[in-house]
């Protein structure tokens, strides 16, 4: 999000927006423990974090802890649980960390690593995001309690073999939301799987190292596949490139690649790919058909820049 989004939204956090008492220092509060909450913004700008409650303790959720939660929203009628929050609202529920797979979901998450035991904050929304997640285009006010969760170990903890199951336990998930169409859930399982086997680099055993590199790579892959469908063109060459790091053949990255060099015009790049693809698999007619297109893409930007430069000089 942008700088001037996340700044306009803090000047709305530092509004006298809550009752008269908790304006007032000097007037004992009865709604807010806390009559001056401070705030926490998000270091990705997707909210900013008000403490209503303070919590108690030192220690704070992490991914794989177990939570008790309440997500409290007003006006309810105006947001899809189904879609954005299947666990519920404004009721205590369970969530565990490091599993949500709706952008809202995520943004939950976020705020419950941040909280103590007790603690009870509203979530500020960046400008623009809280209407995604109505059917009217309203805002929503939302308030999150944290009322219980179990500790639970950091991926450096982790041996090989648990680190290994876990990733594959979120790679079989992200394929099960591709499948569905649920490339938001999918791209974020396949990005966890990743960081876990990346962190055990270097603890691979020697006859797990070539099935290590061929899941990875086909991690690298899947993520691009998923990011492509949301034009996130520069992503998708990125995993790509990694991808093909592992194996230099992998014709489907390099397909994919192509299309993505073509989405940001970089043409010579895209041909590159395209006609690896070719000479690997000449009758590919996916890539022979984009490369086609391409072809003619480069001929009209030409012709357009020649009509251009010709005015110059009359």
């Amino acid at each position: 999000m942008a700088a001037s989004q996340l700044s306009e939204t803090l000047e709305v956090t530092n509004q006298s927006d809550g009752p008269e008492e908790a304006r007032n220092p000097n007037t004992p509060s009865k709604e807010w423990t806390n009559p001056e909450p401070f705030t926490l913004a998000c270091p990705d700008g997707s909210f900013v974090k008000k403490i209503l409650q303070r919590g108690s303790g030192l220690d704070k959720p992490k991914e794989g802890s177990k939570c008790r939660v309440c997500v409290e929203v007003e006006p309810s009628c105006n947001f899809d649980t189904a879609t954005h929050f299947q666990n519920g609202i404004n009721r205590s529920v369970e969530m565990i960390l490091g599993e949500s797979d709706t952008q809202f979901a995520q943004i939950i998450e976020k705020c419950v690593e941040t909280m103590l035991l007790g603690e009870q904050c509203e979530i500020l929304l960046a400008l623009g995001l809280a209407e995604i997640f109505t059917d009217r285009g309203k805002k929503l006010r939302l308030t999150v309690k944290l009322e219980e969760f179990t500790l639970h170990q950091d991926s450096w903890q982790m041996g090989f073999e648990e680190k290994w199951q876990v990733a594959m336990q979120h790679k079989a998930k992200g394929t099960e939301y591709f499948k569905s169409g649920n490339l938001f859930g999918a791209a974020l399982r396949y990005a966890k799987s990743l960081r876990l086997l990346v962190t055990a680099k270097y603890d691979v055993p020697l006859e797990k190292g070539e099935e290590y590199d061929q899941t990875r790579k086909a991690l690298y892959s899947n993520l691009a596949a998923c990011q492509i469908k949301q034009k996130q063109y520069r992503n998708v060459i990125q995993n790509c490139s990694k991808a093909l790091e592992i194996d230099p053949d992998s014709m489907k990255c390099l397909y994919r690649r192509g299309q993505a060099y073509a989405s940001i015009n970089e043409f010579d790049k895209a041909k590159g790919d395209l006609r690896r693809v070719l000479k690997l698999e000449p009758g590919n007619s996916a890539a022979a058909q984009q490369l086609r297109v391409l072809n003619e893409q480069v001929k009209a930007q030409n012709e357009k820049m020649g009509k251009a430069m010709s005015k110059l000089f009359i």
